[in-house]
């Protein structure tokens, strides 16, 4: 093992005790609750399952009536404004639905019971490594999407890790991504 695997377990510790520290309730606030990740969230649930409803018969005369009110208008026409407005709507739904879920959980999670801060105290210190190791995959990947000089420095510098190395070149995300976006 080299320095940066003893680095790596040394943050994971971290993450761990303020995960811990901090709680269940809060780190899922701030991380799922968040602007950033919480508009990432709603924009990928608005993407899978936008066409799905879009599919509903109710919802699909909807947006014929709505089309409708503006016949005859090209530039309305032409960028199909109603199918922008549905996706407005779809996230915010799924913004609130979001918020109201995470209030919910946060609330349960940090219920003054015995069981509860026990599972408040665990559950943080999981969800919020859980997310610090997210993030470094996801840098990870973004090294290995650059290629060339400096993914090629980047694992010359992990030589003889026992820990970076094989998450590095095993990346779960690289896989994700190929599967949602493959190459053509």
């Amino acid at each position: 093992m080299i320095l940066a695997d003893w680095i790596f377990l040394g943050g994971l510790l971290v993450m761990l005790i303020l995960g811990a520290l901090f709680g269940f309730g809060k780190i899922l606030k701030f991380v799922i609750g968040g602007k950033i990740v919480g508009t990432i969230i709603s924009v990928v649930l608005c993407y899978l399952f936008g066409g799905l409803i879009l599919g509903l018969p109710f919802v699909n005369q909807m947006l014929v009536d709505l089309a409708a009110s503006w016949a005859g208008n090209k530039i309305l026409e032409l960028i199909h404004l109603e199918i922008i407005i549905y996706y407005i709507v779809l996230f915010i739904i799924f913004t609130i639905i979001r918020l109201i879920l995470i209030a919910i959980v946060k609330n349960v999670a940090e219920t003054d019971v015995l069981p509860m801060k026990i599972f408040n105290k665990i559950g943080g210190a999981i969800l919020l490594t859980a997310f610090a190791l997210a993030v470094m995959l996801c840098i990870f990947h973004f090294i290995a999407w650059l290629g060339g000089g400096t993914a090629e420095n980047f694992v010359n510098s992990l030589q003889g890790s026992a820990i970076l190395k094989p998450l590095y070149v095993n990346n779960p995300f690289g896989a994700l991504i190929q599967l949602i976006m493959p190459k053509q």
